[in-house]
């Protein structure tokens, strides 16, 4: 599939596969022509995401600065999205209201880079995870500059965690994993604690929900219920 004008632009819009390498390519390149065609920046993010490209989590933060709403930017990229079969009658049908959404799609752009400049958001590159629980952390603003803060640290920690195999005879010296979770504050979310159980980091989990439930200890019993599921989860991975 060739993109050369709207028609064709529609149309891989509609058959979108994001498994298709073919379709990561065209959005690719779109996106280096036409950069603030939010439309597209979103559709990429999401075959970057399924098609696991390095650059998603760069990408995800120019794309959630972009987005005039972030919870539906996050839905959409949790999302399982399955392609449509095009035909000549579906074509036909989506013509007309292809036209009249264009018009409607540049409209929302405008408006949207309007807001980018009232925005205050990370201008860093955030992972998946932390972007997900920065939407929780937002509504404390008076704690954001806090909470940029404990993002590089969960950064640092999960860096030296996933590219690194410590010696078992020796102790590192600093255990950043204790400076990660040592700050208690809104970063710390179930939000945060759900995202690691679906990334099946069972151990960070179970560690998230001890922190919270210091946290807040009237809803000790709710947090150590979700330790439990977590741990039956852990066991059954490794049965």
């Amino acid at each position: 599939m060739v993109v050369k004008d709207s028609k064709s632009l529609f149309s891989l819009i509609e058959q979108f596969d994001p498994n298709n390498k073919d379709h990561l390519s065209h959005l690719e390149k779109l996106t280096m022509i036409y950069p603030n065609f939010h439309l597209l920046r979103v559709y990429y993010l999401k075959a970057l995401q399924k098609q696991k490209v390095l650059s998603f989590d760069k990408n995800l933060s120019h794309t959630s600065i972009a987005t005039y709403n972030r919870e539906l930017l996050y839905q959409f990229i949790e999302s399982d999205l399955t392609p449509k079969k095009s035909t000549k009658k579906n074509r036909k049908i989506q013509k007309g209201k292809s036209k009249k959404n264009i018009s409607k799609n540049i409209i929302k752009e405008r408006n949207i880079v309007q807001k980018i400049k009232n925005d205050d958001s990370p201008s860093k590159t955030l992972k998946f995870s932390e972007w997900a629980s920065y939407l929780n952390s937002k509504k404390a603003s008076s704690k954001k500059n806090n909470n940029l803060h404990n993002f590089q640290l969960i950064d640092d920690f999960l860096k030296s965690t996933e590219r690194r195999i410590p010696d078992k005879d020796i102790k590192n010296k600093e255990d950043l994993s204790e400076k990660s979770w040592s700050s208690n504050d809104e970063l710390m979310t179930e939000t945060l604690a759900k995202v690691f159980v679906k990334q099946k980091k069972f151990k960070k989990a179970i560690e998230a929900y001890q922190i919270l439930g210091l946290k807040y200890p009237e809803k000790n019993s709710l947090f150590a219920n979700q330790i439990k599921k977590i741990k039956k989860l852990d066991q059954q991975k490794n049965s």
